[in-house]
């Protein structure tokens, strides 16, 4: 009996564990600059099948798009810290269906504090967890 209770205590803390450090792992520092990604994860959303957020980062601009609106900031990366500044520009079409999803995410994307990677995928830490990103071909801002 009493090493079922150890069994259960250690298998306890071991999911415990899991769970707690999903948005706190630790990240691979890199490059973000001429870099373009696609949104897997936004903290606290389901993004529903067919719905996209691409974003990328050229020369302190970030720039992307919605299921109803582009996008843009101006971002410092130093290290690992990410800020996003002025607030986060975007065209105002109405989207009734994907509207609250795409609000929910330029309010996660504005509290950026820190990114790196985790793989392959880009990770952007905010207080209330991370948004994950998928790779995809680059293609220059200025045009």
């Amino acid at each position: 009996m009493k090493n079922n209770s150890v069994v259960a205590t250690i298998l306890s803390i071991c999911i415990l564990s899991l769970v707690s450090c999903s948005n706190t792992g630790p990240l691979t520092e890199g490059s973000i600059e001429q870099t373009a990604w696609e949104v897997e994860k936004i903290p606290g959303q389901k993004i529903p099948e067919g719905v996209t957020f691409k974003i990328s980062f050229e020369a302190g601009t970030l720039v992307g798009e919605g299921p109803c609106n582009r996008y843009h900031a101006t971002y410092n990366a130093r290290g690992s810290e990410l800020k996003i500044f002025g607030g986060i520009g975007r065209s105002n079409f109405e989207c009734p269906a994907n509207g609250p999803l795409e609000l929910a995410y330029y309010n996660q994307l504005a509290q950026a504090e820190i990114f790196g990677f985790s793989g392959e995928q880009l990770v952007i830490r905010t207080k209330d967890g991370d948004l994950v990103f998928n790779n995809v071909r680059f293609s220059s801002n200025t045009k």
